[in-house]
């Protein structure tokens, strides 16, 4: 029986992998390192002024006290995101971080995807900049 007739359970993961090359292992050393840049001390760092407020009513949210929309505060996305993290995974300052550090590694994953537009080497540069950009950290 040849591969493409077997049943898609009978057929090895790596058949529906692409081939391992250079560019490959190098997005993926990317990834690995962002993983681990990001989630490195996340709860443990002191928070700024404007992060102590967007968890403060991010938490009035999640507690049921409802969220009203301040137009001098950031869009509601990231409100509704943490409080989301607070009811799945309790409120703690690893929790209040961890929205924006997930967002910042699917940033750099989602240059895979918009090679074509940035060409290959513009995607593993842009990857690598935003590993060591002290804003996306």
């Amino acid at each position: 029986m040849t591969e493409e007739k077997r049943p898609w359970l009978a057929r090895p993961l790596s058949s529906y992998l692409p081939p391992l090359n250079i560019e490959i292992l190098l997005f993926g050393l990317l990834v690995i390192l962002a993983v681990i840049t990001r989630f490195y001390d996340l709860g443990l760092r002191v928070m700024s002024h404007d992060e102590s407020l967007h968890t403060y009513f991010s938490w009035l949210l999640a507690k049921g006290s409802g969220y009203q929309h301040n137009p001098m505060m950031h869009g509601p996305l990231q409100f509704h995101l943490l409080s989301l993290s607070y009811f799945l995974f309790g409120a703690t300052d690893f929790t209040a971080r961890l929205p924006h550090a997930l967002s910042s590694i699917l940033t750099i994953v989602l240059l895979w995807k918009w090679r074509s537009q940035l060409g290959r080497a513009g995607a593993l540069i842009a990857a690598a900049m935003l590993l060591i950009s002290p804003y996306m950290l």
